[in-house]
């Protein structure tokens, strides 16, 4: 199973940057999946986060996950 992580950062904050928490992805879903949706999972959260912008987007296995 992948998770996608988000790498966000804030346009008003000096560039502070931050890791969301994971989206969980259906456990069929491989590496290219992953990929095609950080694209859409990324456009909704943009939509609703005009002050900031997403610098990475990164699929990882699940339960990897750790906020730095």
């Amino acid at each position: 199973m992948l998770e996608l992580i988000f790498t966000v950062c804030s346009l008003t904050n000096g560039a502070n940057c931050h890791e969301l928490l994971p989206v969980k992805l259906d456990d069929n879903v491989m590496i290219v999946g992953c990929m095609m949706a950080s694209q859409i999972e990324g456009a909704k959260w943009a939509d609703v986060h005009p002050n900031h912008y997403i610098y990475r987007a990164t699929c990882r296995p699940a339960n990897t996950f750790a906020n730095l």
